[in-house]
């Protein structure tokens, strides 16, 4: 090593006032670095959190972090420097070393300068200091056109290495390197069986067993031990303990040392607290193995061991948000620590719950009764994740929000969350998205309609980010009929969507109604015309004023506008026939996420029944665009047994283990509810183009909203069931229309 150098020789020559990073000029950068390798551990955890705060913001790569990885280098190389091991991971984040496939301009030159410096990273691995021995071991994924040269290298330590730590980031690293190669090596696959069946560490064991699992075929070979084997380590893992964090002995006013105390409160009062990466790389290993991972993540929620039931308690919801199965033996063992669990386990129970909705009801009692037996029902967010489990958490110079506990209850849609929904309503000042709470309950809310007018009087703040009184709105919409004694309360503020929706949902023909709709379609505002001109078809129908509207937004530039007239073109069924023209073009619109498409599909099927130039859009759609199939599968389901040819994606879609909207880069509250809506629409869908006569009751209400008349509409699907064959006929109609 050139320990000689001066690590930042020409720093001051390079023109960083001519760059910029996350916040602005790039002239603080030259401190930045120096600070990387200050005496003072203080001082190099706040320059750390600058580089991560702004040269690499969020894993963002600009001109000045290509800039910045010459000196970085040079601080690895020198071993008496301080702060090594955490120069070394910054350059692995640099150089993209988690995902360093199909980088593009400032991101592919700083990884191929990372990867340049592969023989320094061998050098590393032999390093006098642990730490950085296993930070290089992290950057080697950087470096994609050595990766056998790298495998060769790693496989070869290991046999030397004598930390665990750094043993078991080897191993994560050359799982890491051999799933990316086009055919994994059956010896790197009897090395990793071998470490999974005689190496006497039994956290190097799982974290083989995770790699070993998630290689390429895995799932096509006899696994190298089964869940009751895996439990074994993971038990002795907890019994022999792992080591514990020291606290660092300094503060920061830092993200970077905020994160630190968290990590190290987390391990406090712990004997295992690296325990918790190992049982979710385990679980995730398993993959879609859903019910294998079901047996794991359950004998460990059985334990009596409450850090063993802490640890499984992530997986656990990841799994339920993630995969499709039967969970309802997991969700009363996730319920069983939030009646009789441990203060560390019991909120992250609730946690776990809070996105679930309905596959949470096997947990209502326990939500229940920890409410009830609340002593506080409102405490600062400070407290909030302490032993008690309040209604309401309260945050500095902001609204209060709803408690997770009460989240979770009213998700199930379990009665007993109704008075405490009432008395979190009555609060002041009350919490945001109480309303929405509130909607998932719907006819069944109607005691609390008193309450939600009173409150939507209270609620006429100017503040554009309060929401609440809309959200009054549409929890009066969701009830239904039984809020229509709130009309005047609606009528007296001021016209939102979401009063706009109340109004429609309770009383459109109202005579104090009426007008209000009409001067809503005739308005300029998208949000308010569109739904206000269907409202009046529904109430009329006469589709004048809807046609009108819908061709202002047709004329618009926007494809948003495009979109909106085209949902309610779709609302009026064979009225919608003079617009057929447009629609048939918009169907066939090349557009990459299929949502235009998939709506004038849907408004042209309406009008005109003929399923011929609306299947191939519905196809497509489903395809491009997973968020899409929700809707297409209701469509399919419209159209029965004329889209027979849906049946092959349809039982496909059911037969996946993973929900179909999960990513690894967004999450969606929404997410989870969304899937299961999708497998029982698809059920539907499925039965419809089987012409089964379940299918034809469940289609009944989709279809009716589509006549004013509200009369059943089963002799119109079983005459365009009858006559799909026909396209010429179908047509033909189009053609008079247009």
């Amino acid at each position: 090593m050139n320990n000689g150098a001066d690590p930042f020789a020409g720093l001051d020559e390079v023109r960083w006032s001519r760059m910029r990073h996350a916040y602005g000029s790039a002239v603080d950068v030259p401190d930045l670095l120096r600070g990387l390798v200050h005496p003072d551990p203080a001082e190099r955890e706040t320059a750390l959190d600058g580089m991560y705060a702004a040269v690499h913001h969020q894993g963002d790569v600009y001109p000045c972090t290509v800039a910045v990885i010459p000196f970085l280098l040079r601080i690895a190389e020198r071993s008496e420097l301080p702060g090594r091991p955490e120069v070394v991971r910054l350059l692995a984040g640099i150089g993209s070393a988690e995902d360093p496939e199909g980088l593009s301009g400032p991101y592919r030159k700083a990884n191929q300068a990372v990867a340049a410096a592969y023989p320094l990273w061998e050098r590393l691995l032999e390093d006098a200091d642990p730490r950085v021995r296993e930070a290089a071991a992290e950057v080697l994924p950087a470096c994609v056109d050595r990766g056998q040269a790298a495998l060769a290298c790693l496989t070869g330590r290991l046999t030397q290495e004598g930390d665990t730590a750094v043993r078991t980031t080897i191993v994560r690293t050359v799982g890491t390197l051999a799933r990316r190669a086009e055919h994994p090596d059956s010896a790197l696959r009897d090395r990793l069986a071998g470490i999974v069946a005689v190496d006497p560490d039994p956290r190097l064991r799982l974290v083989a067993l995770a790699e070993l699992a998630s290689l390429p075929g895995a799932a096509d070979v006899a696994p190298v031990a089964e869940v009751g084997d895996a439990l074994e380590m993971v038990a002795a893992v907890y019994r022999s303990g792992t080591p514990v964090a020291p606290p660092a002995g300094f503060e920061t006013d830092t993200l970077t040392g905020a994160v630190r105390r968290l990590r190290e409160q987390q391990d406090e009062g712990r004997r295992a607290p690296q325990a918790a990466e190992l049982v979710s790389s385990l679980s995730l290993s398993f993959g879609d193995r859903v019910d294998d991972r079901v047996r794991l993540l359950a004998a460990l929620l059985r334990s009596p061991d409450w850090e063993c039931r802490l640890d499984a308690l992530w997986p656990a919801g990841r799994l339920i948000e993630g995969w499709r199965g039967d969970y309802g033996e997991l969700v009363k063992l996730i319920a069983g620590q939030v009646h009789d669990g441990h203060a560390r386990t019991r909120p992250r129970a609730v946690s776990v719950l809070r996105p679930l909705g309905a596959l949470a009801a096997p947990a209502a009692d326990a939500l229940a009764k920890a409410l009830t037996d609340a002593p506080v029902r409102s405490l600062p967010h400070t407290r909030a994740d302490e032993r008690e489990l309040p209604w309401v958490i309260e945050w500095p110079g902001d609204l209060p929000t709803v408690g997770p506990a009460l989240e979770a209850l009213s998700g199930t849609g379990d009665a007993r969350a109704l008075p405490m929904l009432a008395w979190v309503l009555d609060r002041e000042p009350m919490p945001r998205h109480i309303g929405s709470l509130v909607i998932g309950f719907g006819p069944r809310a109607a005691p609390l309609v008193p309450l939600l007018r009173r409150r939507l009087r209270d609620l006429c703040s100017d503040d554009p980010h309060d929401h609440r009184r809309d959200g009054m709105a549409f929890a009066l919409a969701a009830i239904g009929p039984a809020a229509a004694p709130a009309l005047p309360d609606l009528l007296a503020g001021p016209l939102t969507p979401g009063v706009l929706r109340a109004l429609v949902a309770l009383a459109p023909e109202a005579p104090e109604c009426l007008p209000v709709l009409r001067e809503a379609a005739a308005g300029q505002d998208r949000q308010l015309a569109v739904p206000a001109a269907k409202a009046l078809w529904q109430v009329s129908g006469d589709a004048d004023i809807a046609l009108s509207v819908a061709g202002r937004c047709l004329d618009n530039d926007s494809e948003y506008a495009w979109q909106d007239g085209t949902e309610l073109l779709a609302a009026l069924g064979p009225a919608a026939k003079p617009h057929l023209a447009r629609l048939r073009r918009l169907a066939r619109r090349k557009d990459p996420y299929r949502w235009l498409p998939l709506s004038a599909a849907r408004a042209l099927w309406r009008a005109t029944g003929d399923p011929a130039p609306v299947l191939p859009a519905l196809e497509q759609a489903w395809t491009v665009n997973v968020h899409t199939r929700r809707q297409v599968a209701s469509l399919w389901a419209e159209i029965g047994p004329a889209a027979a040819d849906a049946r092959r994606l349809l039982s496909a879609e059911l037969s996946r283990a993973r929900r179909h909207n999960v990513s690894e880069d967004v999450y969606s509250s929404a997410g989870l509810g969304e899937d299961e809506e999708l497998l029982r629409l698809c059920r539907t869908a499925l039965a419809a183009v089987d012409g089964t006569a379940a299918a034809l009751a469940a289609v009944d209400g989709t279809a009716a909203a589509r006549h004013p008349d509200g009369k059943s509409t089963r002799d119109d699907f079983d005459r365009r069931a009858r006559s799909a064959g026909d396209k010429n006929e179908h047509r033909g109609q189009g053609d008079e229309g247009e």
